[in-house]
């Protein structure tokens, strides 16, 4: 397995336990980030929607879809944006920029991989 394979891969099971997390205990994982516990179903919808994406990215992991790793980059650094839009117009508090960072991070993870394969 490559490094861009990889970065992938690991990404997938963070993914995925994050699902797992958030659709089977979401209030102990929130807390955990700082956040307050859940009042609704909302978050275990999300974690349902991570269960999938945790497979689409093992899955292309597994398939060396290496046009699925760039598109990744870019929607996690759109994440990053996303989240800090949040907090800037007030929507949501600082604490939701933590998740942004961690996909930020993913990103920049798999960019230098690839681009070390140049």
């Amino acid at each position: 397995m490559d490094a861009p394979t990889l970065s992938i891969f690991i990404w997938g099971i963070y993914v995925l336990l994050m699902g797992v997390l958030l659709l089977f205990i979401p209030g102990k994982t929130l807390t955990l980030f700082g956040h307050e516990k859940p009042k609704d179903h909302w978050v275990r919808v999300i974690g349902i929607i991570a269960l999938s994406l945790g497979y689409f990215y093992l899955n292309a992991a597994q398939h060396e879809v290496y046009s699925f790793y760039w598109a990744s980059i870019y929607a996690r650094v759109a994440g990053f944006i996303a989240f800090s839009g949040l907090v800037i117009f007030k929507i949501a508090k600082p604490k939701i920029i933590l998740f942004g960072l961690i996909d930020a991070l993913g990103a920049i993870w798999t960019l230098v991989t690839l681009l070390n394969l140049e």
